[in-house]
């Protein structure tokens, strides 16, 4: 999504742009042309300091990642993104990537090159990314696409739930993977939480998924989409039963494709994507009692481990992500962790060294609610994203839009004695219309 600024090798033995401060006693072209002028003026003095090698040596002395007697960092490439520019830059031998990812350090770039922020992570081994952030793409509102309600096909692997930093959709993977959703308070889960039932909107009314919820909050948050879940339950033990009735049929299921040969389900309307949304986990798993905690425990641990290649896939929101409010986190390949109070919190949801490598949750702004850092296994990086703005006006018109049409359950009359050639008032007695 980024265009190269400058490639600094070019711009260095060349000798453009070290004029922007005189420095180097290089004299601008005469034509008098300012090689900069293509420059945001917000990031113009950042790109003369990155593409003047005497800057950087000064820059790297003042903040103390470099001396002269052990050289310099290597500032590889600059590249303009949406949110402002980004340096690939070589580390100096024998240095550590918290030497750049400490908050102290960050302060210190982002001041000496006149930018609001600067973000680090380890991009490779001996390899850091520094990005110079003017501007927050997140920092506004999204809302839905203007077809959310009309769209007929999803792609279950790849829900549309809100934006990434870089501009694109951000897709969600419901099918085959199990969703950890992390974040204090007001840090917008609830949007998250129903982005993806917009998302997966249609394949609800069709009858590909069915939605199991459980709202311990008493139904306060979900109660208004209660026609759109095949299972609603709003207090611990009926929560837990259903939890229960999930299992038993994950092994029925799970047994009738071992027998059928099937190592991977692909839902039908007969066999659909079972999707158990549980909001508030913490609610059973540490507020509840010892036996009703090791039940929750248990119960998620099966669906969690053997759910995914049946189609049964799980959902678990909390405000604390410890290991006792979610005793089987590890079982989650896909995370999402929003606002949170403290590093160490990003830790438990996205792993050790996740704030080295990007994921800075306790630095999002209580302001822009939904925004959060994504995490998948298999992948060493995060995504910063921000899920669709849901309203209640918004919630229910997912509802209108997208819940299944209700039986018809009207009683019916008794017509075994109705006679197809019988004409009244031909036929009665009275000879009269009846």
């Amino acid at each position: 999504m980024g265009t190269t600024i400058v490639s600094l090798s070019t711009v260095i033995s060349a000798g453009v742009l070290l004029w922007w401060r005189h420095l180097d006693r290089v004299t601008p072209a005469a034509s008098g042309e300012d090689p900069l002028a293509h420059v945001p003026a917000e990031l113009r003095v950042a790109v003369s300091v990155m593409t003047d090698s005497m800057q950087l040596a000064y820059m790297w002395l003042a903040l103390g990642l470099g001396r002269p007697d052990r050289g310099w960092p290597n500032v590889l490439t600059l590249t303009r993104v949406p949110s402002g520019a980004v340096a690939e830059v070589q580390l100096l031998g024998g240095q550590a990537v918290t030497d750049w990812t400490n908050e102290d350090t960050r302060a210190r770039l982002a001041a000496y090159l006149g930018v609001p922020k600067v973000t680090a992570r380890e991009a490779d081994p001996g390899f850091i990314e520094l990005e110079l952030r003017c501007w927050d793409t997140l920092a506004d509102p999204v809302t839905a696409r203007p077809d959310a309600f009309t769209a007929t096909g999803v792609d279950l692997e790849a829900v549309h739930v809100g934006v990434r930093e870089d501009g694109r959709a951000w897709l969600l993977r419901v099918l085959y993977a199990h969703i950890l959703l992390a974040g204090a308070t007001g840090s917008g889960k609830g949007s998250v939480l129903w982005s993806v039932i917009q998302g997966i909107g249609p394949a609800i009314k069709a009858g590909f998924v069915d939605v199991w919820m459980a709202d311990p909050k008493g139904g306060m948050e979900f109660g208004a989409g209660e026609r759109m879940w095949v299972r609603f339950c709003c207090d611990t033990d009926s929560i837990l039963a259903m939890l229960e009735e999930a299992v038993h049929v994950m092994d029925e299921r799970t047994a009738r494709l071992r027998a059928a040969g099937v190592r991977k389900h692909v839902p039908t309307t007969d066999e659909p994507l079972i999707l158990i949304v549980i909001d508030e986990a913490a609610s059973l798993s540490s507020y509840a009692t010892r036996d009703q905690q090791e039940k929750f425990r248990q119960l998620t641990g099966q669906l969690l481990s053997k759910g995914r290649a049946v189609g049964v896939s799980v959902i678990a929101a909390l405000q604390d992500p410890s290991k006792e409010t979610m005793p089987n986190r590890q079982l989650f390949p896909v995370r999402i962790a929003l606002r949170l109070d403290e590093p160490t919190q990003t830790t438990m949801v996205h792993g050790q060294g996740s704030k080295d490598r990007g994921a800075l949750c306790h630095e999002i702004p209580d302001t822009t609610p939904g925004v959060g850092y994504v995490g998948e296994d298999g992948t060493s990086t995060f995504v910063r994203v921000r899920a669709f703005w849901i309203d209640n006006d918004r919630a229910d018109a997912i509802v209108a839009a997208y819940a299944p049409a209700a039986a018809d359950t009207a009683p019916q009359g008794d017509y075994s004695d109705f006679d197809p050639d019988y004409i009244p008032g031909e036929d009665d007695e009275t000879g009269l219309a009846a």
